[in-house]
């Protein structure tokens, strides 16, 4: 399946509603991380009407995406 943020074909269904009535499913995508429930809004399941800013269709996940993360500092104990 394709994934709705990367646009790669890349993401799976891993989940379904756990009372079996087919309410929502949940996807995976395993090349950007992404998941959606198939229940959420139109702005969600639709790339279109995401904010640009938020689609990684454009970018090479393997050497573009870098997110770094401060470590706090470790507690004198």
């Amino acid at each position: 399946m394709t994934c709705l943020r990367c646009l790669r074909d890349a993401a799976e269904k891993v989940a379904d509603a756990p009372d079996g009535s087919g309410a929502w499913e949940v996807y995976y995508c395993y090349e950007c991380g992404y998941s959606w429930r198939t229940s959420e809004g139109e702005e969600v399941l639709d790339p279109a009407l995401r904010d640009p800013l938020f689609q990684l269709d454009k970018i090479d996940l393997q050497n573009d995406l870098v997110i770094y993360c401060k470590i706090p500092p470790l507690k004198n104990e």
